[in-house]
């Protein structure tokens, strides 16, 4: 009985302790593999960060350079002079950053190299500059190529970390989704062990106080038996003194009374060897007794012993407790960056009502934390704009992320400002959407520095246009005067110049209409046109200086439209040239023009190189050009597709692209019916 008990007793114990062990042992790896995956990711986002503070170094560097060689003015040099330091200073940054990543360490010293160069091309620009030397078109196509190859590496780094930052957050994922489900097994096993342990300790202790409340029994029965054994002896003690009394009386008698002795003796005898008998087996149960005593202080000597296992359970419970209160420390620190940060940094719940606002959103509006907290973010968006905020957090209920959002705001003291917002999902554990993070950044020099940018090149393309329509009469002058020359030379270099001073009219017609159009000058004159008649012109006018393209279109009957000729004639001349420069000599472009539920709608449809699903949202953006191997050598300043796009929205109409890599663009835009 004793042997199963202390078998139980050190097997329930023994099975709690090591599955103790086990749930403290996995739960600490698992822990530790969840914070290495967390840094990994946070190193992913800061080299990506490196890099594009690298390419904005440089664009800083290659604006200011740009407007020193426009201007002659030193002034703008200014963010030059500090790129080059600025830039071996990131580029060093992200060799540290990546020290660990042979690859990375590769891609690394490419950026490097295509850095210097390009800074050396920049130098070498400003240097003829200030040394009055002309500054030609080879000067700028090396600078070019130089920024390209510049982006090219820089994506190409991006691209790996990118990779590297899913690896880690799959490996991140996988860890926070196994650890909770194995430790709440573990425990729940632990529980189990310790349950059946209880309940077989519980079952033997009962046992023994059903033996012990036995041996007490027994213990009674041997008292009643010596208090009977004692009496017995007491009585004897009499009848000797009764028999000595009658043996003075009875002297005669001795001999029958000493023959009456010896037999008595004899029974005495018999009778006090049993008592002696019954005494030995009381000191047998006294010394089970004793044993049993001994057991059960072994037992409370093993239970103390569990006692101080359990305390040092309790110190691997503090010292967790401890790491919690680091995870605390590193909340703080983090609301610290939030509040020291520049950018206004602000949380609002689903229903537009402000939570939180960090002093980077004082400075920018103007409102304390305690004027604005619990406010409807509508305090901030002035009221012609407030429709927006309905559509915003419709788009963040659904889990959709808004970056870069540039928009209108209002100050406390009145002022409209121009902000960039950047707009995230605030979620639970479950993934539910439980209010939004808002990040406002103050563009509002941003904006006056493209206003003054634009009255440049608006300035510049107009006192361009100006010889340059001199020069255009200059040569068809020539060409009708040496039309008849002997020479086949002359006339085709005139072709040729013609070709190229029409050129140079579109690509300035095209920077003079995007500054219109910003500074809202745009005029659309509206008049009727027959749409069909138009693409005609637009394709005849097209065919004059392209040769190696066939142009099918098949020729509808009258489309009426109440529009501007003249600039919706100019976007269907920029979907024909694209198509053409985008696409091999001698295929078909085809052209197509049919009325569908009350909307004109025309195609434009190549065989070229076709543009990735990356790039076809960004097409329609200002300056904004698809970088490839094919396109680098293609001329071309990303305005057309702009302007085009806005010159469609103006007239109510609709403009998309549908391409395929490798395969070919269709163009569509709709205009509505007259």
């Amino acid at each position: 009985m004793t042997n199963r008990f202390d078998r139980n007793l050190r097997m329930g114990y023994g099975f709690s302790l090591l599955m103790l062990l086990v749930v403290g042992l996995v739960s600490y790896l698992t822990l530790n593999s969840l914070l290495s995956s967390n840094r990994a990711v946070a190193h992913s986002g800061e080299v990506m960060q490196q890099l594009e503070k690298l390419l904005s170094v440089m664009k800083d560097a290659e604006t200011g350079q740009r407007g020193y060689l426009l201007t002659g003015r030193s002034n703008y040099l200014e963010p030059y002079n500090g790129a080059y330091r600025a830039a071996e200073t990131t580029v060093q940054q992200l060799q540290d950053l990546t020290s660990d990543n042979k690859e990375q360490q590769t891609n690394i010293a490419a950026i490097r190299g295509v850095l210097r160069q390009r800074l050396d091309i920049l130098q070498e620009m400003v240097t003829k500059k200030q040394r009055g030397e002309a500054i030609g078109p080879s000067d700028l196509d090396a600078g070019k190529a130089a920024m390209d190859a510049l982006r090219d590496a820089v994506a190409k780094a991006e691209d790996h970390e990118q990779q590297l930052l899913k690896e880690r957050n799959a490996t991140l994922d996988t860890y926070s989704t196994i650890t909770p489900i194995f430790i709440i097994a573990a425990i729940l096993l632990a529980l189990g062990i310790t349950a059946y342990s209880y309940r077989q300790v519980v079952g033997d202790v009962r046992e023994k106080d059903r033996l012990r409340n036995e041996l007490e029994a027994s213990e009674e029965e041997t008292q009643a038996l010596n208090e009977e054994l004692t009496a017995a002896n007491e009585e004897i003690t009499a009848a000797n003194e009764e028999l000595q009394a009658i043996n003075e009386e009875l002297w005669s008698a001795r001999e029958e009374l000493a023959t009456t002795n010896v037999s008595l003796e004899g029974k005495v005898n018999e009778r006090t060897k049993s008592l002696q008998d019954t005494e030995e087996e009381t000191q047998s149960l006294n010394e089970e007794l004793t044993a049993i005593n001994e057991e059960l202080a072994a037992t409370n000597e093993e239970l103390m012993a569990t006692n101080e296992e359990l305390a040092e359970s309790k110190g691997q419970m503090q010292l967790m407790l401890d790491e919690l209160r680091l995870a605390e420390e590193r909340s703080a620190k983090l609301v610290a960056i939030v509040e020291s940060s520049d950018d206004g940094i602000i949380g609002k719940d689903l229903e537009g009502n402000i939570t939180s606002w960090n002093r980077g959103a004082e400075h920018i509006f103007g409102y304390s934390e305690a004027e604005i907290i619990g406010k409807s973010v509508l305090t901030l968006i002035p009221e012609d704009r407030q429709d927006e905020e309905p559509g915003i957090l419709a788009r963040l209920r659904n889990g959709e992320k808004i970056d870069h959002y540039e928009t209108i705001r209002k100050t406390q003291d009145g002022r409209l400002i121009d902000v960039s917002l950047t707009i995230s999902p605030i979620k639970d554990k479950d993934g539910k959407v439980t209010g939004v993070s808002k990040i406002a950044r103050d563009i509002s020099e941003q904006k006056r520095d493209e206003q003054r940018k634009n009255d440049f090149i608006a300035m510049a393309s107009h006192e361009l246009k100006t010889p340059l329509t001199s020069l255009t009469a200059l040569i068809q002058v020539l060409q009708l005067k040496l039309r008849d020359s002997e020479e086949s030379f002359v006339p085709n270099a005139l072709d040729k110049a013609v070709l190229q001073t029409r050129r140079m009219s579109s690509l300035i017609s095209g920077f003079l209409n995007v500054s219109r159009l910003e500074s809202g000058k745009l005029v659309i004159e509206k008049q009727r046109v027959d749409l069909s008649t138009l693409i005609r012109e637009m394709i005849s006018e097209v065919r004059l200086s392209v040769t190696g393209h066939t142009f099918v279109f098949d020729s509808p009957k009258e489309i009426a439209l109440s529009a501007d000729k003249e600039k919706v004639g100019s976007v269907i001349s920029n979907l024909l040239s694209n198509a053409v420069k985008y696409s091999p000599k001698g295929e078909l472009v085809t052209i197509d023009c049919k009325v569908v539920n009350g909307e004109a709608v025309v195609s434009v449809k190549d065989e070229g190189m076709g543009v990735k699903p990356t790039d076809v949202p960004r097409l329609f953006d200002r300056y904004y050009r698809v970088a490839s191997e094919h396109t680098k050598h293609i001329s071309g300043f990303g305005v057309g597709l702009y302007l085009s796009a806005e010159i469609i929205r103006q007239h109510g109409g609709r403009i998309w692209v549908e391409s395929e890599k490798g395969v070919g663009s269709t163009f569509y835009f709709t205009l509505p019916i007259a």
